[in-house]
């Protein structure tokens, strides 16, 4: 396929793939990357004066400060806090799969290097007969997984990479990305990484520190973030 990128997967909804995918589009472009962003579907919009609008596609647009519209970051928004393919039926919206990819390949072939961001899990149904894997295979790009640091994330992630692996798709790593405060009464948080990594042989490219409730969190903050604690040289040889 034409043009260069990267899905990032979460393990499951609210794993941190907004902040992830922030984080991947202001490391790459602080590396001197000129990177996009797509998010080619998203339920649980806000309805606004200008239509319907992602909060996960503001904040990446605010942060990373992009300059496109945000429509055109988000071809597919949803109102209902559901999977894709479920808030569109309650919508009469009608999904497929080839919209959805036509759009992504749309979006890389006008980038130096994009960064799409999944919705929800890997499994979750965004067309009739489509899961956001089979969006995934389509694209064949090379993925980065969002998980949780936290107690539960061993299992979530394994699931996730063993599937995103057995359908033939490349694992650039994974990233933890705490989208709240750490809970200190959590001992497995030091451990995960390392079992995930001796488990599933995936490297680990760095945990993201929780920096504050989203409409609070600066560019600067993030940026410094990424550049302590992310390990962007997989993205890095691959965009160049």
């Amino acid at each position: 396929m034409s043009g260069k990128g990267v899905v990032v997967i979460g393990t499951d909804t609210d794993a941190g793939k907004t902040m992830v995918s922030a984080a991947l589009v202001m490391g790459l472009r602080d590396a001197g990357v000129a990177t996009g962003y797509l998010k080619p579907l998203a339920s649980d919009c806000a309805v606004t004066p200008e239509g319907l609008l992602s909060p996960d596609v503001a904040l990446v647009h605010r942060l990373a400060g992009l300059t496109e519209p945000l429509a055109s970051l988000n071809p597919v928004c949803l109102r209902a806090p559901l999977s894709p393919l479920a808030a569109a039926r309650e919508e009469g919206v009608e999904l497929a799969l080839a919209a959805s990819a036509a759009s992504c390949r749309e979006f890389l072939a006008g980038q130096e290097f994009g960064v799409i961001e999944g919705v929800g899990g890997l499994l979750v149904p965004i067309a009739p007969g489509a899961t956001f894997l089979d969006l995934a295979v389509d694209l064949g790009l090379p993925v980065v997984v969002a998980a949780r640091p936290g107690l539960g994330t061993i299992n979530h992630s394994l699931l996730t990479l063993e599937a995103l692996k057995g359908a033939g798709l490349a694992v650039l790593g994974f990233v933890f990305s705490h989208t709240h405060p750490a809970d200190p009464g959590d001992p497995s948080i030091k451990d995960n990484h390392a079992l995930i990594v001796e488990y599933s042989g995936t490297p680990f490219l760095g945990a993201l520190p929780y920096l504050g409730p989203p409409d609070e969190l600066s560019g600067p903050a993030l940026l410094e973030s990424v550049r302590q604690n992310l390990d962007l040289a997989p993205l890095l040889a691959l965009a160049r």
